[in-house]
């Protein structure tokens, strides 16, 4: 008796829903297309999604055709729509703005420095080209577009350079103050709603002393406000990159790893709390500071460093942080501060220089900004890592979560085991999901999708692995394209997978026919408890 009530308690446990899988397929879009062609870039917008791409109209041409598949919610979409181009485009950026998709091209020759942008309607499906004749020949490293002005980021002559162009008078602005010989730009974002952008650039005065500053813009590239983040509190600390958060009543934060001079320990983070006036108050945090830094190890490994990091206290020293630590995400709402960060090891010894332009691609790999880790295209690799010759590998150790309130107090902290998987370029990790109480971080590990939960700070779930599916349970997945699968966070606890695929099916004669895909699948996370 004993035994079988032993059997119906372990069946239970199996179905119960702290093991049952909370993941559900919802809806799926799909485009024809040929396996070796190329995979879309994919946007979450304000009312669905937009992908598009560029193909050649036969196998082996050029490819001279701009397609693009507008979605709604709930993935209905009409058929993809094609922009047949005269001679050579070469897609090098593009950008949402509300309903229009901004796409920005290198045109006339392979060698030539014309460029283009496309304006495209996402509601009526009109389409304008803009010729663009005075852009410098920059080494471009950003494109925005906000409120009909496009903003050029990027190198000139080893300097940086910020250039706006009026959409509606195609005149074009220099952004004066910033080519200088030393200044790296680190971040730029965009906020429409005020209608400026701010700058957070690095530089390094008489002394080399890294000096990082906050500059807001406005549309005709007139500065606004100057933040200057020179005082640390110690000589020997200086920051090593950071996000700026979104504006919050007129205040901000800057967030990110901080080290030591000269040095390529990392040390901890550091939150600079910006009023509307522009005065800034700094904190910092070591790993004593955050209670589960180290729960992504075993226990004993865990109890070991513990065990370490408490001598270190008791005699007074530092505690360094030996892998690579990277701000991936700031998730900014009614005055707290969710933080993703993500740890790691690397093969080389020159990872993340101090001064590194988008030393970890960071703010691009924002879901918003789309995380296109199959695609090499200089806009959004970062220069040291262009060359064919260069063969990295990074191994992920941990996912960092710290909710912080307004005044940088932590709220909650704690990590997730990534288990050590290595990958060939420093790219962000995972995709979160965050409504205050509870974050969804979910990954691909090859062709399976992985789920962790954290709810108030405690973990509830690591690293629960769900296999794709269909649909239609009339289908067979036949093949998966494991380079070409791209998730990103959607909306709420949604999330967007896409990528190619080959599928089985029986034809209406009763044949087994097969058809290749691009698709797009809307996956629905829920509480395990």
């Amino acid at each position: 008796m004993n035994n079988r009530f032993l059997v119906i308690f372990l069946v239970f446990l199996s179905w119960s829903p702290y093991t049952l899988a909370q993941v559900q397929f919802t809806q799926r879009l799909e485009v024809d297309t040929r396996w070796s062609e190329d995979d879309f870039f994919v946007l979450p917008r304000e009312n669905g999604m937009v992908a598009f791409r560029m193909k050649s109209e036969t196998t082996y041409g050029g490819k001279n055709i701009f397609q693009y598949v507008v979605g709604d919610f709930q993935l209905r979409a009409d058929s993809p729509r094609q922009i047949k181009l005269e001679g050579y485009y070469e897609l090098v950026g593009f950008d949402l703005d509300g309903d229009f998709l901004y796409v920005l091209f290198n045109k006339g020759s392979q060698y030539g420095s014309e460029k283009a942008i496309f304006e495209i309607n996402l509601e009526n499906q009109t389409m304008q080209e803009l010729e663009l004749n005075s852009i410098l020949e920059m080494e471009l490293q950003d494109f925005l577009v906000f409120n009909k002005q496009a903003v050029f980021m990027g190198k000139y002559d080893y300097r940086p350079v910020i250039q706006i162009f009026d959409i509606l008078s195609e005149e074009v602005i220099t952004v004066p103050g910033l080519f200088e010989k030393d200044a790296k730009i680190l971040q730029m974002r965009k906020a429409p709603e005020l209608n400026v952008f701010d700058v957070v650039i690095s530089s390094r005065d008489f002394y080399k002393k890294k000096i990082v500053s906050i500059v807001t813009f406005d549309i005709n590239g007139n500065k606004l406000r100057e933040v200057t983040i020179d005082e640390l509190g110690d000589p020997s600390m200086e920051i090593v990159e950071g996000l700026l958060t979104s504006s919050h009543q007129y205040k901000q934060a800057l967030i990110g790893p901080y080290g030591l001079r000269k040095k390529e320990a990392y040390q901890g983070l550091y939150f600079t709390k910006i009023n509307e006036f522009g005065e800034y108050e700094n904190k910092f945090y070591t790993v004593s500071d955050f209670e589960n830094f180290f729960n992504y190890l075993p226990e004993k490994t865990r109890e070991r460093k513990l065990r370490r990091v408490e001598r270190n206290l008791d005699r007074g020293k530092q505690i360094p942080i030996r892998n690579v630590v990277v701000t991936r995400e700031i998730n900014s709402s009614d005055g707290y501060y969710l933080v993703y960060n993500d740890h790691f090891i690397s093969s080389s010894s020159r990872y993340i220089p101090r001064d590194g332009m988008y030393a970890s691609n960071f703010y691009r790999l924002n879901p918003m900004m789309g995380g296109y880790g199959g695609l090499y295209n200089p806009l959004w690799m970062d220069p040291r890592f262009r060359s064919s010759q260069v063969s990295n590998q990074y191994k992920y150790l941990a996912a960092q979560f710290i909710l912080f309130d307004e005044e940088g107090n932590i709220v909650w902290d704690n990590s997730l085991d990534l288990d050590s998987d290595s990958k060939t370029r420093p790219v962000k990790y995972g995709e979160i999901s965050f409504d205050g109480r509870s974050l969804f971080y979910m990954y691909l590990d090859e062709e399976m999708l992985m789920l962790s939960q954290i709810k108030d700070g405690e973990v509830v779930i690591e690293n629960e692995s769900f296999e794709l599916e269909l649909i239609d349970e009339n289908e067979r997945i036949a093949d998966t394209k494991e380079n070409s699968l791209q998730l990103l966070w959607w909306y709420d606890d949604y999330y967007l997978l896409s990528g190619k695929q080959r599928i089985r099916y029986q034809g209406e004669d009763g044949r087994a026919e097969s058809r290749e895909v691009n698709f797009f699948t809307k996956i629905k996370v829920e509480d395990f408890i």
